[in-house]
């Protein structure tokens, strides 16, 4: 797959940064899009379009062939969380299970939270995932649980505004 096949599948935007590329860059500029694997080759990652982003080659040479995880967004104030990739990637193992993903202060925040979790297992996995919410016994802490059935091959996702926080 070539970056400009890439461009026009996701929008020509840099899935590291998030940033825009402008197509008609030569090739040689750190800002011209290039492929860039989730799941890097030398770790095993495939050779298809499941497993390709497109990314400016400066972002691509700073990644290198980094195993990247997916934390939960500052804004849904997790009480007790680990990565979310961790917890999709243990799903895709055994499907019609159902995982603790993580603990949030509020009603409200956990169903956002929910949402989220399912859009980033749905984009970077595919499949079909559920999350819901259920009370937990310490004052309005409510948890948030995922499942997934038929899930596809995990990669490991970089979320830009996540990339940007840890620089």
């Amino acid at each position: 797959m070539k970056a400009r096949h890439l461009g026009e599948r996701d929008g020509w935007s840099c899935w590291l940064c998030d940033g825009e590329i402008d197509p008609d860059l030569p090739s040689t500029s750190r800002y011209a899009g290039s492929v860039d694997h989730v799941v890097p080759r030398s770790r095993g990652g495939r050779n298809d379009g499941t497993n390709m982003r497109l990314a400016h080659r400066i972002c691509n040479a700073q990644r290198a062939n980094t195993l990247p995880e997916l934390w939960w967004p500052d804004d849904f104030a997790a009480l007790d969380a680990g990565s979310l990739w961790t917890t999709i990637s243990r799903l895709v193992k055994r499907p019609g299970s159902r995982e603790l993903a993580a603990v949030f202060p509020t009603e409200e925040l956990a169903r956002q939270a929910s949402t989220w979790a399912v859009e980033q297992a749905c984009s970077f996995v595919g499949g079909e995932w559920t999350g819901w919410v259920e009370p937990v016994n310490v004052g309005h802490a409510c948890a948030v649980y995922l499942s997934a059935e038929g899930a596809g091959d995990p990669g490991r996702p970089l979320v830009a505004d996540q990339r940007r926080r840890r620089r």
